[in-house]
């Protein structure tokens, strides 16, 4: 009776504490599973935000340059005004860099820190510091390339299923000269 007894407590103390057991895994993933979650939409918000007004200093770093040039900015901004909001968008892009760089994955980290110094030469050529048609081309298709690694690093660290982006044909070649004379080449009739 004794022995009977026995096998059943402890068949009643071993089932209780499986049951125990198997109800920790499962709670302890679930948890694991809305964190991971919680942190890539963090994560995605602040690379987003950090490329958006990375790719926003470019755009304003172009129409700097092309107002030291002498050209009238199609939206009616002067070079002050310019000179300002280029400003505005550095504080922000630092504050966005500081997002990613607490969150983000190394190899994203490692491809901003790259980012992030070719948007100071851009700012270099928008303050006047560094000039030429050459180097500026040069620049302008860094950041490009830099924002297409930064992109396919943060696709890998989220772990969309395919990485990679494509880079289209015309990366090498294309400036907006060389699309319109490509334009104009298509345009003629034919003989």
């Amino acid at each position: 009776m004794l022995s009977q007894l026995l096998g059943t407590l402890s068949g009643v103390v071993i089932g209780g504490a499986i049951t125990f057991l198997a109800s920790y895994v499962n709670e302890r993933s679930k948890w694991n599973r809305s964190q991971g979650a919680r942190w890539d939409e963090r994560r995605l918000q602040a690379y987003s935000d950090y490329l958006i007004v990375t790719r926003a200093m470019h755009t304003m770093a172009a129409r700097m340059v092309r107002l030291r040039a002498g050209e009238i900015d199609q939206h009616g901004v002067s070079l002050p005004e310019a000179l300002v909001q280029l400003g505005e968008l550095e504080r922000e892009r630092t504050q966005r860099w500081q997002e990613v760089q607490l969150l983000g994955s190394p190899a994203a980290v490692a491809i901003g820190d790259e980012l992030n110094r070719c948007t100071w030469t851009l700012e270099w050529f928008a303050y006047g510091e560094l000039a030429g048609d050459a180097d500026w081309l040069l620049i302008v298709r860094e950041a490009y390339l830099l924002r297409k690694e930064f992109s396919v690093a943060v696709r890998g660290d989220l772990g969309v299923s395919e990485p990679s982006i494509a880079v289209p044909e015309w990366r090498d070649a294309w400036t907006p000269r060389n699309h319109m004379m490509e334009v104009r080449q298509r345009a003629q009739p034919l003989p």
